[in-house]
């Protein structure tokens, strides 16, 4: 297609339109998206859709394609090449088949008046369209009918590649927001990945500092030894080479390319490679590759390079977050050690007043103090799980359940928070349950999940509204949940809220406060207590956060 006028076929257009008396004849051929006019006689156009073409209906069968009158035909009649002036009424083509059996185009004569083909005009046109085949299938139009499949099946490749691409990139952002997976983990899993997108052997993230190539991660054959914390001189590696080629470097056969000359083929033998650098921030952090020891069959394409591009980002911001979780931790860790003293010895001198060693206190004293004895308590169980946030979050703190009933503790939770809610001019309010529930809690942590929850509650709400704790109740479990009227959350933000130090206003100018910390405990307390923690929220109208137990069996002391 899209090939110069060639007299073979115009002579052929020629005595079709002498034979027939019509006002055109065309050899076309049909792609996909339009007809093409291989010679044409009677018209100045080169080409229609397909859409609008006779001749796609055509080279459906294998015989004439006759319409008599297409005005009069159900299939055309609407056809702007119909209702045009002087517009088609007969149409007859022969389907064009190759010598492979392929039905490419058709022989074919319009006119703008009806009329009917006999039986001998039929024959003479068929022997035509016969000639034309010859033609084809002689002198070569038949190779460039090959070359537009080739270019045909270099498309569908190239969709191929790019569906691949997007598979390997959702696979990666599902392994990147994995919360149950740790650092390593991640970059194991993606090596993975990365190995079988590139049909590769051998994935390595590694480090690079003053010449040394220290392996930070590796996915490898067993026979390929290899493994993290292993150094090698990075003049010997390929990786090298990837830093002064721009930060990338892909060779699909390197017997064919000068690095069969570096030590790092006399070495390793590898023969195909494709690498990039890791940036953390300005500086070079060092490199993500994938090699092997057979060649590739092609050559790396635009998608390959896309995605080690990619992998290449997103190890370089895991590798920065990982970097500001750890200062985070550490000031946290920091800031505990300080508060411990001196909350141990505020809490030891209230045990004491409230032990009577100042004396009888009146019953609204006694009341206030025991509640901040309570809540120096529950700060000084927080500060311990600060201390050690990671066994918390791998579910090493040690809880004890027993059956407790839900209603006494929501009523607790309830007045144990109000205070901190009146600060922010928040009303808690408690919708009771049908009949008394019992779950197995550990009770001062189920008391600081709640906590947690109806604080965040109070904090987001608007002025003089209130923060209600009401129950689902289910056949096998219940929920409980703390609905709030605040601004909602998010929506970039809800796939990160349960991790640590996640804050949707992460500035230092946020006005709400609080360590980001809070829900990471929560989610990880209520799975070890056997729950599970959840949210639903609705931008500008507010967010419900719950937490949902199984029964437990009522207690024989209160079931006699």
């Amino acid at each position: 297609m899209d090939t110069p006028p060639e007299e073979r076929f115009d002579r052929i257009t020629r005595l079709a339109t002498s034979i027939f008396d019509v006002d055109i004849a065309l050899v076309s051929l049909v792609d996909e998206e339009r007809q093409w006019f291989k010679s044409r006689q009677g018209i100045s156009l080169t080409q229609t859709c397909r859409k609008e073409s006779f001749c796609a209906h055509a080279i459906q069968g294998e015989s004439i394609f006759e319409i008599e009158d297409a005005s009069q035909d159900s299939r055309f009649a609407d056809n702007v090449l119909v209702t045009a002036h002087r517009g088609i009424r007969f149409y007859a083509g022969v389907p064009l088949t190759t010598a492979n059996g392929f039905r490419v185009g058709t022989l074919c004569i319009i006119h703008p008046e009806p009329r009917r083909l006999s039986p001998s005009q039929r024959q003479v046109l068929t022997d035509l369209a016969a000639c034309v085949e010859d033609e084809i299938n002689r002198i070569g139009l038949e190779n460039e009918l090959t070359r537009v499949n080739d270019v045909k099946r270099q498309l569908a490749d190239d969709e191929s590649r790019q569906r691949s691409l997007v598979d390997a990139l959702a696979a990666l952002n599902d392994i990147s927001t994995s919360n149950h997976l740790g650092i390593d983990r991640q970059f194991q899993e993606a090596l993975a990945l990365g190995c079988r997108y590139l049909n590769l052997q051998i994935g390595i993230i590694s480090r690079i500092h003053r010449g040394v190539f220290e392996v930070v991660a590796v996915t490898a054959p067993k026979d390929v030894t290899l493994a993290a914390g292993q150094c090698l001189p990075l003049a010997n590696t390929y990786c090298d080479m990837t830093l002064k080629t721009s930060g990338l470097l892909a060779v699909h056969d390197t017997t064919e390319s000068d690095l069969r000359h570096h030590p790092c083929y006399d070495t390793f033998g590898l023969k195909a490679y494709m690498g990039s650098s890791i940036q953390l921030g300005d500086q070079l952090f060092g490199t993500v590759s994938f090699s092997s020891a057979d060649p590739r069959q092609h050559r790396f394409a635009e998608t390959d390079t896309l995605f080690i591009k990619l992998l290449s980002r997103w190890i370089g911001s895991a590798l920065d977050r990982q970097r500001v979780d750890a200062l985070k931790s550490e000031f946290v860790s920091t800031v505990s050690h300080e508060l411990r003293t001196p909350l141990t010895a505020m809490t030891g001198g209230l045990k004491l007043v409230l032990g009577g060693a100042t004396g009888e206190l009146p019953e609204s004293t006694h009341k206030m103090l025991s509640m901040a004895l309570k809540n120096g308590e529950r700060l000084s169980l927080l500060i311990n799980d600060l201390l050690d946030i990671e066994k918390l979050l791998a579910g090493q703190i040690n809880i004890i359940c027993q059956p407790r009933e839900l209603g006494e503790l929501l009523k607790a939770a309830l007045l144990e928070n109000q205070p901190y809610a009146d600060q922010y001019g928040v009303a808690l309010r408690l919708e009771t349950l049908s009949k008394d529930r019992f779950i197995n809690v550990d009770v001062l942590r189920f008391q600081q999940v709640m906590a947690n929850l109806l604080s965040n509650a109070a904090k987001f709400s608007r002025l003089n509204s209130d923060v209600v704790i009401y129950c689902d109740e289910f056949d096998k479990e219940i929920r409980i949940n703390v609905k709030d009227s605040g601004c909602g959350i998010p929506e970039a933000f809800r796939g990160r809220i349960f991790q640590k130090f996640s804050q949707a206003d992460a500035s230092d100018r946020r006005v709400k406060g609080g360590t980001g910390l809070g829900l990471s405990i929560s989610k990880a307390m209520t799975e070890q207590m056997g729950g599970t923690i959840g949210f639903q929220s609705t931008e500008g109208e507010g967010s419900t956060f719950y937490i949902t137990f199984p029964y437990a069996e009522v207690p024989t002391r209160v079931r006699h």
